[in-house]
């Protein structure tokens, strides 16, 4: 065999323990039991670094950790505490005879690299951290923020009220409505609209104004997942900062999280303007179906809005609360159908003498009135098109115009055997006006197949708990897409009654909020929710293992137990959702605890808990001893390197997911339109 031809271990990749930041420099000196480091980063001297070597070729054969001894003119000067091997790689390397060895003592070498821990050696366990930790103590708000207001933050539009002795109020906006469009437009010279402004704004500049950004807040951005999701938006999506998804306008991407705080924060003002008083904090609602990334975006956008969260509350379990008000002693099973702009949620919640338990719950953060618009919308341009045999490629103005004609439609026949959209010099060359009719029953047939999937959601949901239409003592009617009568209908006949009509759909959830800002005085009343989906981690072969299951009472807490590797780190990709496919699911973050008390054979317990918020914690411990580790949640490593390291799917044969309506001729279109999303 022919001996391998020599080759110096040239550079090194390292980064500070406990950090995301990762470098590439040269080597300088390199021995067994130190180097030399040429960097413009260097660490802190004292400090510990995980480091790998590379060959002439960029090859990695030996990873370990290092400890900074000093700093010279052009880096640093690192020695070993544990380096391993790769004897095969190393066998032709050459290393350096350092000047002098570096003065601290080192640990051995060891001889080779141990083989990859499996990532199926992860168990998760029944006993709790400490007795006090499983079920985290519920605090009381802090009154003390002055006026503390409820906002139901909306896919289309955003409603806030306020307490006032005892009673809940709507906060009008500055037109005098009741709700605020959630809606944002950029004009070109950088200045901003939110609002009525907005939405006054849309046919003028289409590809300027963001609506509809609550569907995407919070989300990981995932090339292929924008690709199906751009049918949804007349507007192209990008990649924003931290892999989240964003508007794409002109030549930079505009994350939906700050989309949320602009909206917020006009809430927020608008609320100043009307109370005549500051307003420091407020509760939100979320759709039920949110996940916690979605969440945590929402607590985000709100603190750059200039607002406290005290509370991040499920949509459905507010408006139940605005129905229960006031009925002291009342016990009933309420199931809420809240059908808004954008979403829909299903929940079946129990009242009970001021105390509000949800017993379970499910929906679609892709089902709700604005897909109602589309569907009209494309009926419009295939009739214009049937009848005036212009064949047309619909620009973004004219995609405005006749999204702006269908909404108006929608809203008329909710009253109305017919309606027609007129939209004059629809078409410049030849000038065409759009003229078509659009009648009740072609209305109910087009939007027929979402509501049959919200039925099919409500009766799984249900099913999933042992329940029927017949456990439910009333049906309540939250949204404004539960204004048109094919839905009113639809659950008429899954419960067998007619739905509750004792509040307002539009101001349900809002008001519900609202008083939920109370103090004692003003009976603020019980909320006992549930985690709505699962929370696991991706395990080799691209399994989803669930770690807190969906439907746990809140707060809730469980343990897992995972072997740490040779640099004594733990690196467990998170995921929430119900697929047994980890990718199928949303991508959360990656829990990293790395510390030297780990080396050897190390062990870590990690305790993922929730709050009565739904917020999560993640804590960790040394499995042997019970010390406290430092824990990192991680969101910089593309998502798509996370699900490549898992593999390829290895699991059960997966579930069949509901049907989901092919996409509309606009949303073909809207996806032609945008294939630059991805630039």
């Amino acid at each position: 065999m022919n001996e391998p031809t020599p080759r110096p271990v040239a550079r090194a990749r390292w980064s500070p323990l406990h950090q995301a930041a990762t470098f590439e420099d040269r080597l300088g000196e390199v021995s067994a039991f130190g180097a030399t480091l040429r960097t413009r980063t260097p660490a802190p001297v004292g400090s510990e670094i995980r480091m790998e070597l590379l060959d002439d070729r960029g090859e990695s054969v030996a990873v370990g950790l290092a400890l900074v001894d000093g700093h010279e003119a052009q880096g640093m000067v690192v020695s070993f505490l544990a380096l391993g091997v790769d004897n095969d790689l190393a066998a032709g390397l050459v290393l350096e005879a350092p000047r002098s060895r570096p003065s601290r003592p080192s640990l051995p070498p060891q001889p080779s690299l141990p083989p990859p821990l499996p990532r199926a050696a992860v168990s998760i366990v029944e006993d709790p951290f400490a007795e006090e930790d499983l079920e985290p103590a519920i605090e009381p708000l802090p009154l003390e923020l002055g006026v503390v207001i409820g906002i139901d933050l909306g896919t289309t539009n955003t409603c806030a009220a306020y307490l006032e002795d005892g009673r809940p109020r709507i906060i009008p906006g500055r037109t005098g409505t009741n709700t605020i469009p959630s809606m944002i437009t950029f004009d070109p010279d950088g200045t901003w609209y939110v609002g009525q402004r907005a939405a006054d704004r849309q046919i003028l500049h289409p590809l300027r104004t963001v609506y509809g950004s609550k569907r995407l807040v919070g989300r990981t951005y995932r090339r292929e997942l924008a690709a199906e999701l751009q049918q949804h938006f007349a507007y192209p999506l990008g990649e924003a900062e931290g892999q989240r998804f964003g508007a794409r306008i002109d030549n930079r991407v505009i994350s939906m999280d700050t989309i949320a705080a602009r909206v917020l924060d006009e809430v927020r003002s608008t609320a100043e303007a009307h109370l005549k008083r500051p307003v420091r904090g407020a509760i939100i609602t979320v759709p039920a179906y949110f996940t916690e990334v979605q969440r945590e975006a929402v607590r985000r956008a709100a603190r750059e809005a200039n607002l406290e969260v005290l509370r991040v509350v499920n949509e459905p379990t507010a408006a139940a609360v605005a129905y229960g008000h006031n009925q002291p002693g009342k016990r009933s099973r309420v199931a809420v159908w809240d059908f808004g702009g954008g979403t829909f949620d299903f929940s079946v919640v129990d009242l009970q003498d001021g105390e509000f338990q949800v017993v379970t719950t499910g929906g679609d953060n892709f089902v709700g009135g604005n897909d109602f618009d589309d569907i009209i919308a494309s009926h419009l341009l295939a009739e214009f098109q049937l009848q005036t045999r212009v064949r047309i490629d619909p620009t973004p103005q004219q995609i405005a115009r006749v999204r702006e004609a269908a909404e108006q439609a929608k809203r008329a026949l909710s009253s109305l055997p017919e309606h027609t959209v007129e939209l004059p010099s629809f078409v410049q060359k030849p000038l065409t006006d759009l003229r078509v009719t659009v009648t009740l029953q072609t209305f109910e047939e087009l939007i027929q197949p979402l509501i049959d999937r919200t039925v099919a959601i409500a009766k799984q949901v249900m099913n999933e708990s042992d329940l029927v239409p017949s456990d439910i003592d009333d049906v309540l009617l939250v949204g404004g897409t539960t204004r048109v009568p094919a839905v009113q209908r639809s659950v008429e006949r899954l419960f067998l009654r007619r739905p509750s009509r004792r509040i307002n759909p539009d101001e349900a959830v809002a008001l519900g909020a609202a008083l939920l800002t109370g103090g004692a005085e003003d009976g603020v009343p019980t909320l006992r929710d549930i985690l709505p989906m699962s929370i696991g981690y991706g395990a080799e072969g691209l399994r989803f293992v669930p770690v807190v299951s969906r439907g746990a009472r809140l707060p809730a807490a469980q343990r897992v137990e995972l072997d740490a590797d040779l640099l004594g780190s733990v690196h467990l990709p998170l995921f929430q959702g119900e697929s047994a496919d980890a990718s199928h699911n949303e991508y959360l973050c990656s829990i990293v605890v790395e510390d030297r008390s780990l080396w050897d054979k190390g062990r870590v317990a990690l305790q993922i808990s929730f709050d009565e918020h739904c917020v999560m914690a993640v804590e960790a411990r040394h499995a042997r001893t019970g010390r406290a580790l430092p824990v990192r949640l991680d969101r910089t490593r593309a998502v798509e390197d996370v699900l490549r390291e898992l593999g390829s799917y290895e699991g059960p044969a997966l579930e069949e997911r509901p049907a989901v309506p092919a996409p509309s001729l606009l949303g073909r279109t809207l996806g032609k339109l945008f294939k630059i999303f991805g630039r």
